[in-house]
């Protein structure tokens, strides 16, 4: 692993809060638990330039302007926006020296946090605007006071509040907050026509050809809004009702697959043990009652 390169200038005001965590054992391996958390009024020439550090980093800017450098790109900060970075990376963040950076914020780890970066990546930026409602500015100021117990019950809480950041910013990007309400309807219907004909061949064609839409274009509209692949949907649908038809019924695995579109056996077991973790026979076992 490359060495920590960091440099920096810790220019804030007398009243600024820095807090340093050290998290137990059990924290680190079960739970994300904050590394560092803290309050800033930044003066200038405030500024952080780092990269391979082994941590995740969220900051909100309560008032006055910030810049974050990060991927080869370059941007403002204001009021109610928030980023998420991966600290392993370049970065590069300062104060305007105009307008002075007040900001929140929180450097954290642990168990699953990967998943949740994954899944920021696809946005098209690290910055996202937050409501004004939101709750981000006093999760992290609640977690802030719980750095100040070090207790079990600290740390659990922790990680509820660092779920609760990672959903807040999460659902404020473009690409990952977008209501299935708000989809166009051509993506709708390729939805339902799935739901209501999971036991044919579905196409990606046919299903564009049945919405006039490019496939192409279809198949990017249906990833925004679903979250999934339109095959991902489909073999999702199917494997939902292959469960019901595992824990509800006696129908021999060879027929469940027939039932639910898939004629290859062997192909269907695969893709539900992928899927599920398990065989078909196995769920069935644990689910259903003896006899």
């Amino acid at each position: 692993m490359s060495t920590l390169r960091e440099r920096a200038s810790y220019a804030w005001t007398e009243d600024s809060i820095r807090l340093i965590a050290t998290p137990s054992v059990y924290a680190r391996s079960a739970y994300l638990y904050v590394q560092e958390v803290g309050h800033f009024h930044t003066l200038t020439p405030y500024f952080t330039e780092r990269e391979y550090l082994n941590s995740f980093l969220i900051v909100y800017t309560v008032s006055g302007r910030g810049k974050l450098t990060y991927r080869g790109h370059t941007y403002d900060l204001r009021p109610r926006q928030a980023f998420l970075i991966d600290c392993m990376e370049y970065q590069y963040y300062t104060t305007d020296p105009d307008q002075p950076w007040e900001l929140l914020w929180v450097h954290f780890n642990g168990h699953g946090v990967t998943r949740y970066y994954e899944a920021y990546e696809t946005a098209e930026t690290p910055v996202v605007t937050l409501p004004p409602d939101s709750q981000t500015p006093s999760m992290l100021r609640e977690l802030i006071l719980l750095q100040q117990e070090r207790t079990v019950r600290s740390e659990l809480i922790s990680n509820k509040l660092l779920v609760g950041l990672l959903t807040d910013i999460l659902l404020a990007a473009p690409e990952i907050g977008t209501s299935l309400a708000d989809a166009p309807e051509h993506v709708r219907s390729a939805m339902k026509e799935m739901e209501q004909r999971y036991q044919d061949k579905i196409t990606l064609d046919q299903l564009a050809a049945l919405a006039s839409v490019n496939k192409y274009h279809l198949a990017k509209e249906f990833k925004r809004y679903s979250g999934f692949s339109p095959n991902e949907f489909l073999i999702n649908v199917r494997m939902s009702r292959a469960k019901e038809l595992l824990k509800y019924s006696d129908l021999p695995v060879s027929q469940i697959a027939m039932e639910v579109g898939i004629d290859n056996v062997s192909h269907f077991i695969r893709l539900f043990k992928d899927r599920i973790d398990t065989t078909p026979l196995s769920f069935r076992k644990r689910w259903q009652p003896p006899r």
